[in-house]
């Protein structure tokens, strides 16, 4: 019976061998280094975001919740949504700030109509006390488009402040693009967050409804990036 005996040097040379093989496969494929780290870090990223969540979940919340700076204007924009902007969006027109109210998400004639339908927004505004000729209805469907036909509305009456009003969690998003849209011009964009009753910038995660919009509002900005190049850093 014949015995084996692994010495020192042998481990020592392994060890070697499989450090050269690591390299010669990294180096013809330069990708799979890439796609290690990447792995890796998802890896120490899963582990950790149990441990950490306290810190960048309510971190998430108020990046999105963009500082308000309302200011008198020449019309209130409301980007369409939940009830919560369109009462915000009163309150600010019966303080007095602006005249106007405009409501996006009318869609054009023929297309099938929100939830959040921009005419049943109308008849609430009006419920509220605001005068049907102070109202103004924009046929958009997305908030690109929002800050698309807010700002040629703008132009076409000669307005020169509009104050956005929409859902905190949407505002970062949303502001960013009426101003994308009005840049080149002597337009000043101001805002005022809209707030939920349920949930806020602390402690969304905790709420499903919170949970779903701000987890819907991170996705639409990957897509905004990619489709419009509007990056999150510069919001």
């Amino acid at each position: 019976m014949y015995r084996t005996e692994i010495t020192e040097d042998a481990v020592h040379d392994l060890g070697q061998l499989d450090q050269q093989v690591a390299q010669r496969l990294l180096t013809r494929h330069p990708r799979l280094g890439c796609l290690l780290w990447l792995l890796a870090s998802c890896l120490l990223f899963l582990l950790l975001m149990p441990l950490t969540s306290g810190l960048w979940l309510p971190a998430i919340g108020r990046w999105l919740d963009a500082p308000s700076n309302p200011a008198p204007a020449d019309a209130i924009a409301v980007l369409a949504g939940n009830r919560q902007r369109l009462e915000q969006a009163v309150a600010l027109y019966q303080q007095g700030l602006a005249p106007e109210i405009w409501y996006t998400g009318d869609a054009p004639q023929g297309e099938e109509s929100f939830s959040h339908g921009a005419q049943d927004a109308r008849l609430a505004a009006i419920e509220l006390g605001v005068p049907a000729a102070a109202i103004t209805l924009l046929p958009t469907t997305s908030t690109w488009e929002d800050g698309e036909q807010i700002t040629a509305l703008a132009k076409a009456r000669g307005y020169k402040r509009i104050l956005v009003v929409t859902s905190w969690y949407h505002a970062r998003r949303g502001v960013c693009i009426v101003r994308r849209w009005a840049q080149g011009s002597d337009i000043q964009i101001t805002f005022q967050s809209a707030y939920n009753k349920t949930f806020g910038p602390e402690q969304w995660w905790r709420n499903e409804e919170g949970l779903l919009d701000v987890s819907n509002e991170i996705i639409k900005f990957g897509f905004y990036w990619v489709q419009y190049g509007l990056a999150p850093w510069q919001c």
